[in-house]
């Protein structure tokens, strides 16, 4: 109860909900304290309320004492309509606006502003004041009712009441109320009409005053019923009574009116039976005084209906109680007072009694009154029915069943043979089959009170059996007066098998009818049954019409309704007896002969189709069958559509019989009972679940929809009651169907596709307007009507079963199943036209308002299940809703939190309730941020003037102002007990924190994040023992939470979390966890998905998505012990092999699988700590990998990806174990290629190759795994390919596997959605290529799979490049194929740089078929430099070089191709030098076309970055790569140098005679010797720039020598001695000044010195040997004139001058006091080795490993080898004038080693320059040259004879530095320019 001041009266409506046990959760003392506290005004009851007289305080002084002047004129006006004094008023004002008002504050305002918007609020609280006055009564009666029952939960609270109340005080309290009530006037006001609206309100008040006077009458009754009047008080009541005529003189009611009328029934028959009830004495001669002072009054009353009972009364009581019947002329008074009551027909008016709404309930209060008045037939019989006259009086039988139709009465008549109304049955058993139906009514209220048993076996042996006299089959002897013996045996049922035996005994009675012959014999009620049915089925053709007046229908129907009670309460077949299944079998009869006739008798009928619905549970089959052939319930007479809306527009549907006699028969009868008998049916065989949904529910839901639910409201109804059943049944039917196959959405077999249609069928009608708006209308009642009807009813304790109450809770649940269903038959952004009348605004014109109504149903106090299925739709809403639920509920959100949150601190509210608006707040937080706002708000601290708590009380609040307070007592109630948590209502408060994390919404509960503790709070039961209660989410909710923290919060923030974690991580109670997150039963999974997944599936989930965010976080938020993860890992692992074993539910498999690669990828080393723990590990993993290759293909497809994942990553961390052990390496390998082998089974399977049309099916396949499989594929060849055994690749090539891949490729290459697929086929190829598997390559047919499948796809081809329109994301692209593209280019690269002339053919087979898309490729740095681009380019310049080398073979097969190409290559090579000075272009082309735009408008200069530094290199290696292949068409610089031949004509001039940069521009840029010069100039540049320095690394190993003197010993391929590393070991820090180096235009220096320096030297050899080689040339040609050679040398001079300038300085030892540019070191230099007389033979040859065409060694070693063997005169003399190589040569073996860094670059992997470091000035890049390449090729060296001369030579075994090459050419490039034209002419000769 609020906490308000010293209270007037009581908040009695509180009270009530309290006290009433409706709701039975109510603590036991607090009842008992609250009853106690309010004992007086219970017994004053309603003389509480004191008249505005009573009191002399005045209105206008209260109000100004509680300072609420403002409200003055509003409370007078209010205190006039209720005539209260001052302070109850007061206290009325204040309960309604602090209980009931649902209003806003400023609506108050409004309301009270005017006199025609008070009249509204007045009315509003007439009323609640009037249900307060009711209340109070009500409590009484319940307390009444229930204090002598010992099972009710309150019984001893009311029991203490009741003692301290007593029940004399109750009477003489209660009696007074009566006497009060009775003459009480209405208000002053209201008599004299000064008031608005006084008609109304004076009906108003007569009205409240009847219904309690009413109540009273009944609290009266109650108290009569424990304590007896004394003959005082029953004067005083017969007085009070008589006052206004039995409650007939009302002045202020209206007659007319059916309400009205109503209610004088009501007191009529409450103050009637009141009174025999107080007459009803045990012994009544005790009370003879009062008897005979009454007597004149009773027997002087009007002969009015409602006298009647009392008059029969009153003689009983008169005849009992004096001599009346010894006296005659006594006896003739009390004769004429009986015959005045059967005149005014009694019985009938007992009959109505019984069966009034007030007392056809089961409650104390009706079973008062049904014993009162079988006691008074009790003693009626006694008294007069000696002769079997009582028998003869109207309704006396019909109210006898009436009254043993409920159980005590049944019961005490069964078990009383003799007095009593038992006279009134034997006289039925006496004249049976007369009284036929009089008999079967009352076994029929005897069966339905449960006295089934007894009744029945009674009937199968009836003692008698009266059959009219027939002279001609009843053969007689007479035996005595009227009584005679049959002589001959006699059927009296005609086609039956019952016989009367000659011999039986008879005796003779005249009746009205005739004279009958009563025969003794036994008969069965049955056999009578069936002779009816047949007597009338002979009758039928004699029937006109009138089937309601005919005797035997009438009988049949009696006898049926019994039959239908009595086969329903067989349990079984063996239950009906013989006699039994005749009568059943011919109702199929009946209503196939009476369903033909033109107004079929519907009672018959129905009583029929109802016998069938009673076999249903026992014979359905034969039932359904037979009831199906007559073709009088509802069909469809097409079932193959497949479209539910086709079904609910009723297309093929036929009503058949059960239509036409509702519209002809039924509707103007206003009653239903056929209809009724058909739903019964229906729900009958619906329960049954017989799946014949074509045949029965979906045409009986069709009819419902159709043609009776939108229609019901306007058909005409004899009994409300019946409409009401109506409407039950049907929306039970809805219901049901609900209930049956809501959960099976989603199946798809026959009998579920039916089901589905059905379903569909049912919700789609009623998402529609015709059913809809009639739902809608119930669920829009409103509270205020529901409670209004409620108040109205005698008894609010036990609801009517088909009551209005009901019907709202049906519509309201079968709402909530439609918008969970809408989905079905809606999609998810159409709005239904039901859903648009719920989603109404209030600002629309919206009557129905069905939000704020469902919102109302809160407050009800009648029904315990209202509040919740109100909070429950509201929750269905807000998750449906695409609109603002708060707009919708035009409510503020005071009034909101008043409406939902009061309810949760209330520790008197139910769970139920409270656990109902926790899911609403749930709800909301997901969908409807307005409502949660209003929910979470805190106080208005700014707006207590708008508060309405404010009316003069100093009132503390009785709720939080929000839901957080609630939390916060949360909270602390888990800190005190963590366990708290598994309790339900605690759960409820879990899940919504669970869902403002999952929604972001933390900032609602910002106060109690502050709070301290709080995440130790929230988390403490993660540190207790974990339930094992079943779907307890809270430990899930709460890692959830706890993942979203951390994966939301900074690595510094929340140290409170860090510390909650590190608890959780500690090693017990991180055990504890995995110990219960790892425990799971192995149960299939369900295959409803409507189900919630099991609690350990959703906690497993949980608890991997904790671990991986945290690994994730670490370690910057917190690191998970080793200890702990090492644990975790190995326990998930070993959970995962075991769990393999179980894969009937798949998804705790693939939870442990991603989880276990999770965890392994943190490891970057094994984590085992020893070698059995190793090969523990391994072993499990090779369990998994059997077990993964036992059922791949039943594998889900993450278990799949999540299991490759793991292979692949154990392959790498355990590649030693696997290498050195190989039975396991065996296992591993078969079962991986088992894994791929299913993969490309099912790619071949799924996209079927041999059909042309699988492409479009074949992209739906998901190919995941299969690139998992490649990824692992690649990860086993590299780790077996270099370590491995020697046919380890064995089990590839037994499957074929290089075909299988080959193939699948060749399908993958064109399509679109394969391309991921494709790339990774190739790399996997690609792989395998360069491995010792690339033999298997010449044997697949590698260009008939590949080349013709790598063309570009047809769509590519017909567009331009510059624009592709096609912005569908299923359509090529350009720059999607080029990475494919530059694949399969490496992947024929690779194959022929390792088999070389085998793969030739194949090679040039390709170029000849790609020609014009290899230019393409070639040309493509001019409109793109972008990453793909830049790597087919290079794939492309790389294929060329390598084919160059066997170019006269390309010439031969395709000499087009080699000629379009090379042009391409120079071109190339034109655009890349070309890009070094065009830094903005270069930025265009890098950006791609969609960015050109913006860099060309910048007028920005461009900056250098790491993408411009990167694309510099690629172009590098670009220009190198060319080099190398133009270097095959240019005469070798070692022939021009030595070579005695020369042979000019072979070649042509590939550089063109032009110096400078090239112009921009040039339309048709050519390759010239400027721009290879310049470009010579800049890699100098960049050199210099980089303080690039020589370590003189060894190019060649000197071989060690037994004997002789060493200058300086043998060298190792690391490097040289220690005195020569010391003096090799030089560091530049001056560059060259600007004026040394050429003019040439040269990039930016921030660009120099970050290229790669090893790259730019490379670059710079083979451009100096390109440039040697073409400027010998050109030096030499014939052709050309001699300016132009004049030219050449002067330009050469010129333009390498920087290049000298950087070999004196870098190269020439001690440049400063050197005069020679000739003179270098000289390494390895000793004496050679004598020969023995008898030398050892040796091998002639040896091959070594070293670097092909590796010029270095080559230029120097050659050109002396080529002078010793073979001296010529050749014709460039100054070669050797010049060269300062000479004498002879030792014949040792060299042993050359080129560093990784100085390889060609053609030899260099794929990727080798993806890796290069971005190099500064100050950090030298020469120590990277140590490294040896340990991927050389094999070449052969010559023997040489060693010489002769016992001296030293020059050449005498130098081990050879790069630095020695560079100074070769500067001294080549020294002499060129030195060369005269006589002696070229001369030369020429």
């Amino acid at each position: 109860m609020p906490a308000i001041e010293k209270c007037v009266i009581y908040d009695w409506k509180r009270l009530w909900q309290m006290v009433s046990g409706i709701h039975y959760e109510t603590p036991q003392d607090t009842v008992r304290e609250e009853l106690l506290n309010v004992c007086s005004e219970l017994q004053a009851g309603v003389l509480q309320f004191k008249p505005k007289s009573a009191s002399n305080i005045q209105l206008a002084v209260l109000l100004k004492e509680k300072k609420q002047e403002k409200l003055l004129p509003f409370t007078e006006r209010l205190q006039e309509l209720l005539n209260l004094e001052s302070a109850q008023c007061w206290e009325i004002l204040c309960y309604y606006l602090t209980k009931e008002y649902r209003g806003s504050a400023s609506l108050l305002t409004q309301l009270i502003s005017t006199e025609t918007n008070m009249s509204k609020l007045l009315e509003d609280i007439r009323h609640y004041y009037s249900l307060e006055r009711m209340i109070v009564l009500k409590i009484v009666k319940n307390v009444l009712v229930f204090y002598n029952v010992p099972n009710h939960p309150y019984h001893h609270e009311y029991q203490a009441v009741v003692e301290k109340l007593t029940l004399p005080r109750l009477l003489d309290s209660y009696l007074n109320q009566l006497d009060s009530l009775i003459n009480e006037l209405p208000p002053r006001k209201l008599l004299a009409g000064e008031c608005y609206h006084c008609p109304d309100r004076l009906t108003s008040w007569s009205e409240r005053n009847a219904r309690e006077t009413n109540e009273v009458l009944h609290i009266l009754m109650l108290i009569v019923e424990h304590l007896p009047m004394d003959q005082v008080h029953i004067k005083r009541l017969f007085a009070t009574i008589k006052q206004h005529s039995f409650g007939r003189i009302q002045n202020y009611l209206d007659e007319s009116n059916i309400y009205h009328q109503e209610l004088i029934k009501n007191l009529t028959y409450s103050e009637l039976v009141l009174l025999l009830k107080c007459l009803d004495f045990e012994r009544p001669k005790e009370n003879a005084q009062l008897i005979d002072e009454l007597h004149v009054q009773v027997a002087s009353m009007h002969h009015r209906p409602e006298h009647g009972p009392l008059l029969l009364v009153w003689m009983l009581l008169r005849l009992r109680a004096t001599n009346d019947s010894e006296d005659a002329s006594s006896l003739l008074r009390c004769r004429q007072l009986g015959k005045r009551a059967v005149d005014l027909k009694c019985f009938v008016q007992l009959h109505g009694i019984v069966t009034h709404p007030m007392f056809a309930d089961d409650s104390l209060l009706s079973r008062i009154v049904r014993k009162t008045i079988y006691n008074q037939l009790g003693y009626l019989c006694d008294l007069f029915d000696g002769d079997a006259s009582c028998a003869r009086y109207e309704g006396i039988y019909e109210l006898l069943c009436e009254l043993l139709s409920w159980p005590q009465l049944a019961k005490d008549f069964c078990s009383c043979e003799d007095g009593g109304v038992r006279s009134l049955y034997n006289t039925l058993l006496e004249n049976f089959p007369l009284q036929f139906t009089n008999l079967a009514k009352l076994a029929q209220a005897l069966t339905k009170a449960g006295q089934g048993n007894y009744v029945k076996s009674q009937l199968e042996s009836l003692p008698m059996l009266a059959l009219l006299y027939d002279e001609r089959q009843h053969k007689l002897n007479e035996l005595g007066s009227d009584e005679y013996e049959l002589l001959d045996s006699v059927k009296p049922f005609p086609r039956i098998d019952y016989t009367l035996p000659a011999g039986t005994s008879c005796t003779a009675v005249q009746h009205p009818t005739g004279f009958y012959m009563h025969f003794r014999c036994n008969v069965n009620f049955f056999n009578a049954l069936h002779h009816e049915i047949n007597c009338l089925l002979l009758e039928k053709a004699q029937l006109h019409g009138d089937f309601d007046s005919n005797e035997r229908i009438i009988r049949v129907d009696a006898g049926l309704k019994y039959l239908v009670l009595a086969v329903q309460k067989t349990k079984s077949i063996d239950g009906i007896s013989a006699e039994m299944v005749r009568p059943t079998e011919m109702c199929i009869d009946l209503l196939s002969k009476f369903k033909s006739v033109q107004c079929p008798p519907v009672g018959l009928l129905s009583s029929c189709l109802n016998v069938c619905t009673a076999l249903l549970p026992l014979v359905d089959e034969e039932i359904f069958t037979r009831v199906s052939n007559l073709d009088i319930l509802p069909t469809i007479s097409n079932g193959s559509l497949k479209d539910f809306k086709l079904y609910a527009s009723a297309v093929y549907f036929e009503s058949r019989f059960l239509g036409s006699v509702i519209d002809n028969v039924e509707k103007k009868q206003q009653r239903y009972e056929f209809l009724l008998a058909y739903l019964n049916f229906l729900r009958t065989y619906t329960k049954l679940k017989r799946k014949r949904y074509l045949q029965v529910e979906l045409p009986g839901l069709i009819f419902l929809l159709r043609d009776v639910f939108p229609h019901l409201h306007t058909w005409h109804f004899n009994s409300q009651s019946e409409k009401n059943r109506i409407y039950f049944e049907v929306l039970s039917f809805i219901c049901d169907i609900f209930d049956m196959l809501g959960g099976n959405v989603g199946d798809t077999n026959t009998k579920c596709e039916q089901s589905q249609l059905l379903l569909n069928v049912c919700v789609y009608s009623l998402l529609n307007l015709d059913n809809g708006l009639i739902l809608l209308r119930f669920v829009g009642v409103g509270n205020a009507f529901v409670q209004y009807t409620m108040e109205l009813e005698t008894n609010w304790m036990q609801q009517q079963p088909h009551g209005l109450m009901m019907l709202v809770r049906l519509s309201m649940r079968i709402l909530m199943q439609l918008l969970c269903l809408k989905s079905q038959v809606y999609s998810a952004d159409t709005l239904s036209p039901l859903e648009a009348l719920i989603y109404t605004q209030p600002k629309q014109r919206d009557t129905l308002r069905i939000i704020p109504t469902v919102c109302s149903y809160m407050s009800n106090i009648f029904d315990r299940w209202l509040p919740i299925v109100s909070c429950r739709l509201l929750k269905r809403i807000a998750l449906e809703f695409n609109m603002s639920l708060l707009a919708c509920l035009d409510m503020e959100a005071d009034q909101i939190r008043l409406t939902f949150m009061q309810k949760l601190p209330d520790e008197l509210e139910s769970d139920s309730v409270k656990i109902a608006i926790l899911e609403l707040v749930e709800a909301c937080i997901a969908k409807q941020p307005g409502v949660t706002e209003a929910f979470f708000k805190v106080n208005y601290g700014h707006d207590h003037k708008r508060s309405f708590f404010a009316f003069g009380k100093e009132c503390a609040p009785s709720i939080g102002d929000s839901i957080v307070t609630y939390m916060r007592e949360f909270l602390d109630a888990l800190e005190a007990e963590p366990l708290t948590i598994q309790q339900l209502l605690p759960s409820k408060i879990m899940n919504i924190f669970h869902s403002l994390w999952k929604h972001n919404l933390q900032m609602l509960v910002d106060e109690l994040l502050k709070l301290p503790q709080f995440w130790t709070k929230l988390c403490s039961p993660l540190f207790s023992e974990p339930s094992n209660q079943p779907q307890v989410r809270v430990y899930t909710q709460l890692m959830n939470i706890v993942s979203i923290e951390a994966y939301s919060t900074g690595n510094n923030q929340n140290a409170e979390l860090r510390d909650v974690l590190k608890k959780f991580f500690e090693r017990d109670c991180f055990n504890q966890w995995l110990n219960y997150v790892f425990d799971m039963p192995k149960v299939p999974a369900v295959a409803n998905c409507g189900e919630e997944l099991p609690d350990w599936i959703c906690c497993l989930q949980s608890f991997k998505d904790l671990i991986v965010i945290l690994l994730k976080k670490q370690p910057n938020f917190i690191a998970i012990p080793d200890a702990q993860f090492k644990l975790l890992a190995k326990k998930c692992l070993t959970v995962l092999v075991d769990r393999a074993h179980y894969l009937d539910d798949m998804r705790p498999f693939i939870m442990l699988a991603e989880l276990y690669i999770f965890l392994l990828l943190r490891f970057k080393h094994a984590y085992t700590s020893n070698g059995d723990e190793e090969q523990e590990l391994m072993e499990q993993l090779l369990q998994l990998m059997s077990r993964i290759c036992s059922c791949y293909e039943d594998l889900h497809v993450r278990a799949k990806e999540a299991c490759l994942a793991i292979i692949t990553k154990c392959a790498h961390l355990y590649t030693s174990l696997l290498i050195r052990d190989s039975s396991i390496a065996l296992r591993f390998l078969n079962s991986v290629v088992s894994i791929i082998c299913t993969e490309l089974q099912n790619m071949e399977k799924s996209v079927n190759l041999d059909q042309p049309g699988s492409a479009e099916t074949s992209g739906k396949v998901s190919t995941n795994s299969l690139i998992l499989c490649l990824n692992l594929l690649k990860a086993v060849a590299s780790i077996f390919n270099n370590d491995g055994p020697g046919n380890w690749d064995l089990p590839f090539v037994s499957v074929r596997l290089f075909q299988r891949l080959l193939r699948c490729i060749s399908y993958t290459l064109p399509l679109h959605g394969k391309r991921v697929l494709t790339e990774q086929l190739l790399d996997v190829l690609i792989v395998f290529a360069k491995s010792n598997c690339s033999v298997e390559f010449l044997h697949c047919d590698v260009g008939e799979h590949l080349w013709l499948k790598m063309l570009p796809p047809r769509e590519l081809l017909q567009c331009r490049l510059e624009f592709n329109q096609k912005n569908s994301s299923d359509v090529w692209t350009m720059e999607q194929w080029w990475s494919i593209y530059a694949r399969g280019i490496e992947l024929v690269n690779i194959i022929y740089d390792k088999h070389k002339k085998c793969f030739l053919q194949e090679a040039l087979q390709f170029v000849g078929i790609h020609e014009v898309y290899l230019v393409d490729s070639l040309l493509l740095g001019k409109q793109s430099l972008e990453p793909a681009a830049m790597q087919l380019i290079k794939a492309a310049i790389s294929l060329v070089a390598s084919l160059t080398e066997h170019h006269k073979e390309w010439a031969q097969d395709h000499s087009t191709s080699l000629f379009n190409i090379m042009n391409a290559v120079q071109g190339l090579m034109c655009h890349a030098t070309s890009m070094f000075h065009q830094q903005r272009n270069l930025k265009c082309l890098l950006a791609g076309r969609r960015s050109q735009l913006e860099i060309l408008r910048s007028v920005e200069s461009i900056t250098i970055d790491d993408e411009i530094i990167n694309a510099c290199n690629d172009l590098t290696d670009i220009i190198i790569y060319c080099v190398k292949a133009l270097q095959k068409f240019t005469p070798d610089l070692l022939d021009l140098l030595c070579s005695s031949f020369y042979e000019p004509h072979k070649w042509q001039p590939i550089l063109d005679v032009k110096f400078g940069a090239p112009k921009l521009n040039e339309g048709n840029l050519t390759l010239t010797f400027g721009m290879v010069l310049n470009m010579v100039s800049v890699y100098v540049k960049a050199l210099n720039m980089q303080n690039h320095g020589f370590n003189e690394a060894p190019l060649n190993v000197l071989p060690n020598v037994e004997n002789g003197d060493v200058t300086s010993g043998g060298i190792s391929s690391s490097g040289l001695t220690a005195d020569t590393s010391t003096r090799g070991q030089r560091s530049f820090t001056k560059s060259l000044s600007a004026n040394s180096i050429s003019s040439a235009p040269c990039p930016s220096s921030e660009l120099l010195s970050n290229l790669d320096g090893q790259l730019c030297l490379v670059a710079l050899e083979h451009l100096l040997m390109l440039v040697a080689s073409q400027s010998i040339y050109v030096i030499r040609s014939q052709e050309l004139e001699p300016r132009w050679k004049q030219i050449v040398r002067r330009d050469i001079s010129s333009e390498l001058l920087s290049f000298h300038e950087f070999v004196r300085r870098k190269v020439i030892v001690d440049y400063r006091d050197s005069r020679c540019q000739w003179v270098r070191r000289k390494h390895g230099l000793f004496r050679p080795k004598q020969l023995d007389d008898n030398p050892k033979v040796g091998p002639s040859t040896q091959v070594v490993r070293r670097s092909t065409n590796e010029l270095r060694v080559n230029v120097v070693r050659r050109l002396h080898l080529q002078q010793q063997l073979q001296p010529s005169d050749s014709q460039f003399e100054m070669t050797r004038m010049l060269s300062p190589i000479g004498g002879p040569s030792n014949a040792q073996h060299l042993e050359a080693s080129t560093p990784q860094g100085a390889m060609d670059i053609g030899e260099t992997p794929r990727g080798h320059l993806e890796h290069r470091k971005r190099l500064h000035a100050n950090q030298p890049a020469a120590g990277e040259l140590l490294e040896e390449d340990d991927n050389l090729s094999i070449v052969e060296v010559q023997y040489f004879p060693p010489t002769t001369d016992t001296g030293y030579c020059e050449l005498s075994q130098v081990q050879l530095v790069e630095e020695d090459y560079l100074q070769l050419m500067s001294a080549l490039f020294s002499v060129i320019p030195q060369s005269e034209p006589a002696r070229e002419s001369s030369s020429s000769v």
